[in-house]
């Protein structure tokens, strides 16, 4: 009866099964809202925007100020208390105006880092996938040298074969073997950037891209200009600043306009045991020289705030461009890598058999199995740099980015 090393079989059911199923980044991004510092900087930033945004609405409320002393040349204390409720002031009334594009500026700058957030989850997986597709495609090129490597000797003891071939063989199989090292260094280094996202350590083996990728359905250029320049978190933010901004000029204008307030004031002095009080309305008209130049000021942050908005519009448009174009052309890219990568491996077998018949050297078979895994690297690169892009282009339409993340996982990683 034949044992079976149980630790082994464990493992080996384990390696399989990480084969399967690809690493979920939707449940990996869900992790990262609660943990990823950057994040949690960005929802800090958030609910202090909320914060400020609830004290300018409140500048309507009741003010009361409360005061007590004792002089060296009383007898007793001196108390006195003074209420103010604002009725009718122009500038109070922007402040609260204002409230409202404070509010959805703050809304649209946590959902850039959300955006941002996505696209740092994306790379940093795609990291992982490069290094642990090239650490797959470096031992399947040292399984290869060394086959390479018997046959040659085989050739050396028939007297077919010289010692260069076998010395280029092993100068090869070095290189690849150091190249390893650097392959593992990389994806350790991935896995240790992704926890710092996630907050848990990836296992490598569960980042297994399908040998082809399917095409993505690019929609029309005006489809994601349109979308992006109606509802992208920079350009909505650049339009609530000048709002802010146009504000900011009412409200200095408005500061030369009277204000009336309704007042209650009571006083007491302890020592001679007198009292007074005072119920009424009063009116206040502020005049203050600085104030003009004020005006000046903020006038031209509106202006500097509408050229932003000009900017950021032309930006998001060159953007949409260029994104639809790497998509459009990255889907054609990845479909000759999979015709280079047939032709490579064709080439190989077709070298080997020379080398065997004495037509080609072993420097040529090495040259052709270096092609092969090279070609094969590419394509790796080509798809990542893919999903990266179509995430972008996914983003810049303001899709939602958990949808974002989940649609760039499909594309990345279903078996086609």
């Amino acid at each position: 009866m034949k044992l079976i090393n149980l630790p082994f079989a464990f493992t080996a059911v384990l390696l399989s099964a990480h084969s399967v199923w690809a690493q979920n980044l939707p449940q990996d991004f869900e992790k990262a809202l609660t943990f990823d510092p950057g994040y949690q900087s960005a929802k800090a930033d958030y609910e202090v925007g909320q914060r400020n945004v609830k004290q300018s609405r409140s500048v309507f409320y009741p003010e009361a100020t409360f005061n007590t002393q004792r002089l060296a040349t009383d007898t007793g204390s001196r108390t006195s208390v003074n209420v103010t409720q604002p009725l009718l002031d122009a500038q109070r009334w922007l402040v609260l105006g204002q409230a409202a594009p404070q509010q959805l500026l703050a809304e649209v700058s946590l959902q850039a880092k959300l955006q941002d957030l996505a696209v740092r989850l994306v790379k940093a997986a795609n990291a992982i996938v490069v290094a642990n597709e090239n650490i797959k495609l470096n031992v399947a090129k040292m399984d290869a040298l060394d086959q390479q490597a018997l046959a040659a000797k085989r050739k050396q003891q028939l007297g077919q074969g010289t010692i260069t071939d076998l010395r280029d063989i092993e100068v090869k199989a070095s290189q690849a073997k150091a190249q390893q090292i650097s392959f593992a260094t990389q994806l350790q280094n991935a896995r240790k950037q992704y926890e710092a996202i996630t907050g848990v350590l990836p296992v490598a083996n569960q980042f297994v891209l399908p040998a082809t990728h399917a095409a993505y359905g690019v929609k029309t250029l005006a489809d994601y200009t349109e979308q992006a320049l109606q509802a992208g978190p920079s350009v909505l933010a650049a339009r609530y600043n000048v709002v802010i901004a146009e504000y900011e000029v009412k409200k200095i204008k408005a500061s030369f306009l009277p204000a009336v307030a309704a007042q209650y004031s009571y006083s007491e002095s302890g020592g001679s045991s007198t009292s007074n009080s005072y119920v009424g309305v009063g009116m206040t008209v502020p005049l203050k020289a600085g104030t003009l130049y004020g005006i000046d000021a903020a006038q031209a942050s509106v202006v500097k705030a509408q050229e932003s908005v000009r900017e950021t519009e032309s930006r998001v448009r060159l953007e949409a461009d260029r994104l639809v174009a790497l998509v459009s052309s990255g889907m054609e890219a990845l479909r000759i890598q999979r015709e280079a990568i047939a032709a490579a491996e064709l080439s190989v077998e077709a070298t080997r058999q020379s080398y065997q018949g004495g037509v080609r050297t072993a420097l040529d078979v090495i040259n052709a199995l270096q092609t092969v895994y090279q070609v094969k690297s590419e394509y790796v690169g080509l798809a990542t740099a893919q999903s990266e892009n179509i995430l972008s282009l996914i983003l810049l339409a303001a899709t939602n980015p958990q949808d974002g993340v989940a649609e760039t996982y499909r594309y990345l990683f279903a078996k086609n």
